[in-house]
């Protein structure tokens, strides 16, 4: 990741104990299902925050109690320090982009941008100013008298965004706004929304199951999880020191790894016997593992040849696949005797690997994580 980057994003976020939306022990229930349980996130002001997981883990459900158009069983939502647990949606200022965009095709770009201004009964002589201003953030400008059904699927979301962002909201929601469009358009949109975002401070909260594009777009993650948020940190934080298995297998490509830890420790090092041979694993904050246990690697950390030295952990494994991404080659292979697939990232596929070849693996001790098995 870019180091400037990085270190902006961890400015943004070392700012978010100034709590300017603030969900705390926030519960939802549908039925006898509990969808969110005390659940907690703070957000600075200015800050972008991607709410990242599988289907179905309440991400949708909470950003849904945030806007108002559900109201929780039990917790607080405050936004600058104001109590808008009971507030209705309409009273809350706060803009959303659905995923369906949820534009009017009955009426122009114009009138879909102007319908907030004239629900909250704004003068006539400044919805014009203020829709041509907005419609200019996002480059449509040309488009005011067309119909929504003329256009395309990336000036629609266009709109969709000029629509929440003309009203001045105090908290902008995304609900995977992107997910309609292919690939190089949606990786087009995502970079001028974050720069439009930033240019503009506005603290926004962006719904995805696309770990690349949560990566891409916040200054911080909330990987969630069955109704809980299981880490919540910078995309580098989150990549590079994922705090449980599952953020580790949602969160990029990894390699999982199975065994047994020896109950002690040396120097903070576990020692896990796996069908590839002993690993070494470092521990962290003076935790300990024994029993079952997953070991995890990053495929750019491994590296094919003999390990340089005693830092290094080394396994052999015959090579089964080689798949060709463009920029980088994925190579799979298979341990003898083992269930486990290892994967390895490289620029160019070296000249005299061909499937089939058993080739020696190495990768840095310092960048193996262990974790319990489930």
């Amino acid at each position: 990741m870019n180091l400037v980057a990085t270190e902006a994003a961890r400015e943004r976020a070392a700012s978010a104990n100034k709590r300017y939306l603030d969900v705390a022990a926030v519960t939802k229930r549908f039925g006898t299902a509990t969808v969110l349980q005390d659940l907690n996130i703070s957000v600075a002001r200015s800050e972008f925050i991607s709410l990242l997981g599988p289907s179905g883990c309440g991400k949708t459900t909470l950003l849904r109690l945030i806007a108002g158009l559900m109201k929780p069983d039990g917790g607080r939502i405050a936004i600058n320090g104001s109590d808008l647990t009971q507030v209705p949606a309409h009273k809350r200022n706060i803009g959303v982009v659905f995923q369906n965009y949820a534009l009017f095709p009955h009426l122009t770009v114009e009138q879909n941008v102007a319908f907030g201004l004239e629900a909250q009964r704004t003068p006539k002589a400044e919805i014009g100013a203020r829709v041509q201003n907005a419609l200019a953030l996002v480059r449509m400008q040309a488009f005011a008298e067309r119909r929504i059904s003329a256009l395309s699927g990336g000036q629609q979301q266009r709109v969709a965004v000029a629509r929440a962002l003309v009203v001045k909201p105090s908290l902008l929601l995304l609900d995977e706004p992107f997910s309609a469009l292919d690939r190089k358009l949606r990786e087009t949109m995502q970079i001028e929304l974050r720069h439009l975002l930033r240019d503009l401070e506005i603290t926004s909260i962006f719904v995805t199951h696309d770990q690349d594009e949560a990566l891409v777009m916040s200054d911080r993650i909330a990987v969630m999880n069955e109704g809980r948020i299981e880490q919540l940190g910078t995309p580098d934080e989150v990549y590079s020191a994922p705090a449980s298995l599952h953020v580790l297998e949602f969160v990029g490509q990894s390699t999982r790894i199975g065994g047994t830890a020896d109950a002690s420790a040396l120097n903070g090092t576990a020692s896990v016997e796996t069908p590839l041979g002993k690993i070494l694993a470092p521990l962290h904050d003076g935790s300990g593992v024994s029993g079952k246990v997953v070991l995890g690697v990053r495929p750019e950390c491994i590296a094919l040849g003999e390990r340089p030295d005693a830092n290094f952990n080394e396994i052999s494994a015959e090579l089964t696949d080689i798949v060709f991404f463009g920029s980088k080659t994925a190579l799979h292979f298979q341990p003898p005797g083992a269930d486990d697939r290892i994967q390895v990232e490289v620029a160019r596929v070296p000249s005299g690997i061909a499937q089939g070849v058993a080739l020696k693996l190495y990768w840095p001790i310092s960048e193996t994580m262990v974790y319990p098995a489930p």
